[in-house]
């Protein structure tokens, strides 16, 4: 009977693993240097455990420290292959890295092995190569404190020839150096990418950390990670990220629009206004732009700016309901009622289930008088939407221009139970209450107010005659 072979049957297994995947690692340029060694030692020892890796990045050179540790149960047969290498900026840097490392001549030494451009074995070190632009260092512990230190040369000398082989014979230029860590920060942002379109914001921001860490210059890893910190809800990290995408490629439109949202939520909206507008500036049709741009100098008060550029995205979609909707908005805010209901009224009829349109309408027709049109409409609204906020809201304004003040309360209370943080109603609920004489709710009011939008809060305080605490 054939006795099964463990260890031959595994690496069996790994060479015809290699054979099928061989044309994915021919380039080995796909690769750095660090990962293909890792590859090699996998493949051909898989005995050995990788332990530890450490790795550090500089300017002049770049070194990698290794462990990897035998597979035994048994402490005694236990065993470390330590492995130190530096890559250095040309032959002749690493030539003198390996002289100066080079031990005493009276030292053990093994001048000739067949690895390498040089190579030699010295019992206190191990084994101490150059090849290229590489010096590589590998030791062997023993792991048993009863046996002490033993260096297995031939499993030293097994190892430095799996390594030697994948380190280039010619050096690396510092053009080549750079292109091979910009290859490897893609493929670290297309798994970010992936992570990001999975919702694994934390190991989407890894992948793109570290796509930075190997090309810093990469506004696409730069914006990447700055969307992925505005999902985690980060927003000054992705402030920060963001602003360094714009500033690596200052004529990226959607990186300038990305920063505007960001601002946006911060609730700087000068800032966000000045990104959006060069997001358009750069790509003048940029429709999301120019809508995100107008809600922008609304919250700034800016409202006939607003409208300016809510026509500019009307003409670019003539049939885009929200935008005409949007428009309608700003018009009525810019005191233009009669512009605003002949577009909400061309907007109800393309699309007459709109119970917005209907909402926006009824106050169009409110700001012109026309009460008994604008109740019709506000009913319409509410038959589609019984508890849209902003019918029941524009219905209060309605009551008061009825006065129908306690009608007002009634229904500016029920727009604020569907949607408690509707700043606009509280506002307008607490100027009804301060004329109704009941200071104390009006109070009450502007407390929450305040927590919702700063602005309609400071108006408010204004009419209160408070000062601000």
């Amino acid at each position: 009977m054939v006795k099964f072979n463990r260890t031959l049957f595994v690496r069996s297994l790994i060479a015809l693993a290699m054979l099928l995947s061989s044309s994915l690692f021919a380039n080995a340029q796909d690769q750095s240097t660090p990962e293909r060694i890792e590859r090699v030692i996998a493949q051909n020892e898989p005995d050995w455990i990788l332990l530890t890796k450490w790795g550090d990045t500089r300017v002049l050179f770049h070194q990698t420290k290794y462990t990897w540790q035998l597979d035994k149960k048994d402490i005694r047969d236990q065993k470390q292959i330590l492995l130190w290498m530096v890559e250095l900026q040309s032959s002749e840097e690493a030539a003198k890295e390996f002289y100066n490392m080079s031990p005493p001549a009276t030292g053990q030494i093994i001048p000739q092995l067949p690895i390498g451009d040089k190579c030699y074995f010295s019992k206190p070190t191990g084994i101490l190569i150059k090849k290229g632009n590489f010096v590589i260092r590998l030791g062997m512990s023993d792991m048993s404190a009863v046996r002490g230190s033993i260096v297995d040369l031939d499993v030293l000398i097994r190892f430095a020839k799996e390594i030697a082989s994948v380190i280039p014979s010619q050096p690396m230029t510092t053009r080549n150096r750079t292109n091979e860590k910009k290859e490897e920060a893609a493929l670290h942002l297309k798994k970010g990418d992936a992570k990001l379109n999975d919702k694994d914001f934390e190991e989407a921001i890894e992948e793109f950390r570290k796509a930075i860490e190997l090309d810093p210059e990469s506004a696409d890893a730069h914006h990447a990670l700055g969307l992925a910190y505005l999902k985690t809800g980060e927003k000054v990290k992705a402030l920060k990220a963001l602003k360094e995408a714009t500033r690596l490629r200052p004529d990226w439109p959607e990186a300038h629009y990305d920063l505007g949202q960001a601002y946006y939520d911060f609730g700087d909206y000068k800032s966000a206004a000045g990104s959006f507008e060069e997001a358009i500036r750069l790509r003048p049709d940029f429709f999301d732009a120019l809508i995100e741009l107008s809600a922008t100098y609304q919250h700034s008060g800016l409202h006939p700016r607003s409208v300016e550029v809510l026509r500019r995205a009307v003409l670019l979609r003539p049939d885009h309901i929200d935008a005409k909707i949007a428009l309608g908005r700003a018009l009525l805010l810019s005191a233009q009622p009669q512009e605003a209901m002949e577009i909400l009224e061309e907007v109800v009829r393309l699309n007459p289930a709109n119970a917005l349109a209907y909402s926006m309408l009824g106050e169009s027709y409110r700001s012109l008088g026309k009460f008994e049109e604008a109740l019709n409409a506000l009913n319409q609204a509410l038959r589609i939407s019984p508890e849209d906020p902003v019918a029941l809201n524009y219905l209060g304004t309605l009551f008061e221009s009825l006065d129908r003040q306690q009608d007002a309360i009634a229904v500016y209370k029920q727009a604020i139970v569907a949607k408690p943080d509707y700043a606009e109603t509280h506002y307008n609920l607490a100027l009804l209450l301060l004329s109704l004489g009941d200071r104390n709710q009006a109070d009450r009011e502007y407390d929450i107010l305040r927590s919702l939008n700063t602005d309609l809060a400071e108006a408010l305080l204004k009419k209160l005659g408070r000062t601000n605490p």
